[in-house]
């Protein structure tokens, strides 16, 4: 690109030399002018075929455009023509390729499928309908998976540090490893019987870690971490990981160089995904895109306006001052300086930028001193950048202990931002919360969540309930098993990729927001909402008082847009009853077909 546009340039000056430069050969003399072409037309031939120019010239920009699109769009390999195989995944002879995609005939999950119909009709996440798959699957396609199971893996962590950690966050809003397992199997339990996986079935395997990810967040543990990823690919002989809270950036790239993919809950950038290709993988936004959702509502929709959200009234009445706090780990790191960047991109540079050390020991300390700096530096408006839920604790404890009541920006560094959070906000200071934005989405009510729909068709025991962040498990084991359908029977790493980029875009009543594949392979969220915590809303993900609810009639922005669909100055207004009701129509529900 450099050298097409310098010797273009170049050109052009050497042009303009010759013609001024002096003592030079005067230019060649203009050839004669040929006779106009539309002499002795009739006026009405004239119109005609400048009409007719006028459409080549359309014409042939409109090719020139669609040629400029195809060749900056990320491309798959090669598409298969072997039967339902989808562009870039393969089919080796010997297997029979998956049954094309929108054909005619009853799926595996009991339904007629058709043109627009889902593989699970009453998810707005799922991948188009199949018909139901007979022949050769290839058998031992790739590490973990056989002919009839794909074993996956899920690290049960126990520490001195998560033992600490329970005290700030308690089972009762996070829930515990066991119950993760439980509602993972009960969501195993429901997709293993409704989608297309070739004669196979998913297969959860636990296994008791050696590590754990406080340890591994802060730096440490790396042997440790090694280690259990050795025992998920060696011990368990898994093909996928679905860990969840429990994972790591760090395992997640031990696990990827361990041939392991996973499916990991928490954030990393962009190029951290593209590092572990084909195997790391999170069902929603990398941080890259949460930082370009913040700097949009931050930059462009509310700099240069009164901090209206704030907690104190003379912050009230002030102009928007940022300031930004993150946990000192390469993760957020890299997040918040991505969050930084789009910030001043956006014409807003943060009057303070601080590092909090991820540390239990000395997060009380270091945030006292982070929240004085803030308040000296007249900052009404803190951005917790990648923020786990810990850090925002201890920021939100030290500025009740100054009287400092700020706006506050909540940037989390798990999927769906504030998404079915609702009982670990609870936990935060209620004077603090209060005034406590983020990107999220309000949860429908309890009863009409696809999560707790998918639960409840899995779980054999009537009166369990699901884990309280089942948000997380449902997402990842969602993605899974949509990746798992799409690869075809070939299953392998590559193919699990190449199927990941065509995830259908989702139905706008989705409970976690827009996916698209088309987005993302790695991380198909594709849109964002902005949310504020509200004390009185009833919640949808457990029935409690206070909850995320929605702003601004719970309107959907896209990544893509890089902010350009979100308004310039105006404040936001949030309430309950604004926010989208995420339901499947009443046509889509569908029974679970008995057995499996």
């Amino acid at each position: 690109m450099a050298g097409f546009f310098g010797e273009g340039d170049d050109a052009r000056k050497a042009l303009t030399a010759t013609a001024t430069a002096p003592g030079a050969a005067p230019p060649a003399a203009p050839p004669p002018r040929r006779r106009r072409r539309d002499a002795g037309r009739s006026p009405e031939r004239q119109r005609a075929e400048r009409a007719i120019a006028v459409h080549r010239v359309v014409l042939g920009l409109a090719v020139v455009a669609l040629l400029a699109v195809l060749l900056f769009v990320p491309t798959l390999p090669a598409p298969s023509a072997r039967g339902g195989a989808l562009p870039g995944v393969v089919v080796p002879a010997g297997i029979t390729p998956a049954t094309a995609i929108g054909a005619a005939g009853e799926a595996a999950s009991g339904v007629e499928c058709g043109p627009g119909v889902r593989q699970v009709p009453w998810s707005a996440y799922s991948v188009a309908c199949q018909p139901a798959w007979h022949g050769a699957n290839g058998g031992a396609t790739a590490p973990g998976v056989s002919a009839t199971t794909i074993r996956v893996s899920y690290r049960m962590a126990a520490s001195a540090q998560l033992t600490e950690l329970s005290s700030l966050l308690p089972p009762s809003a996070v829930g515990t490893s066991t119950e993760a397992v439980d509602t993972i199997e009960a969501y195993i339990a429901t997709f293993n019987k409704l989608f297309e996986l070739y004669g196979r079935r998913v297969v959860l395997v636990p296994y008791k870690a050696k590590s754990d990810f406080v340890s591994e967040d802060t730096g440490q543990g790396q042997q440790q971490a090694q280690q259990d990823a050795l025992t998920a690919s060696t011990g368990v002989k898994a093909f996928a990981d679905v860990s969840l809270a429990d994972s790591s950036s760090l395992y997640t790239a031990d696990l990827a160089a361990q041939n392991v993919v996973s499916l990991s809950v928490g954030l990393d950038d962009a190029a951290f995904y593209r590092a572990n290709s084909p195997f790391a993988y999170t069902p929603g936004a990398s941080c890259t895109k949460a930082a370009v959702a913040t700097a949009a509502v931050l930059g462009r929709q509310l700099a240069g306006l009164p901090a209206v959200d704030a907690g104190d009234p003379a912050l009230q009445r002030s102009t928007r001052v940022f300031g930004v706090v993150y946990p000192q780990m390469p993760t957020a790191t890299a997040c918040a300086g991505a969050l930084v960047a789009d910030l001043a991109a956006a014409g807003v540079t943060p009057t303070n930028v601080v590092a909090l050390p991820f540390d239990l020991s000395q997060l009380v300390n270091e945030s006292q001193n982070a929240v004085a700096q803030m308040r000296a530096a007249g900052v009404t408006t803190l951005i917790c950048a990648a923020c786990d839920p810990v850090t925002p604790l201890f920021l939100m404890q030290a500025a009740d202990n100054q009287g400092y009541h700020p706006e506050w920006w909540y940037q989390s560094n798990f999927v769906g931002g504030q998404t079915g959070t609702d009982s670990a906000t609870r936990l935060f200071p209620p004077d603090q919360a209060d005034h406590l934005l983020a990107t999220g989405n309000q949860a429908p009510p309890y009863g009409l969540q696809e999560a707790v729909e998918a639960y409840r068709l899995g779980n054999p025991h009537a009166r369990r309930v699901p884990m309280p962040t089942y948000a997380y498990a449902y997402a990842a084991l969602l993605q899974l098993f949509d990746t798992l359908q799409l690869a075809g029977p070939d299953l392998t790493p590559a193919n699990f990729l190449a199927a990941a980029g065509h995830l259908p875009a989702s139905e706008p009543w989705g409970m976690f927001g827009a996916w698209d594949g088309r987005a993302g392979a790695y991380d198909p969220g594709a849109g964002y909402r902005v949310v504020r915590w509200d004390p009185t809303a009833r919640s949808g993900v457990d029935q409690g008082r206070g909850a995320w609810v929605d702003c601004d009639a719970g309107r959907q922005f896209t990544y893509a847009a890089a902010g350009g669909d979100v308004p310039a100055h105006r404040q936001l207004v949030c309430s309950p009853a604004a926010g989208a009701v995420s339901r499947p129509p009443a046509d889509r529900l569908v029974p679970v077909p008995p057995g499996g």
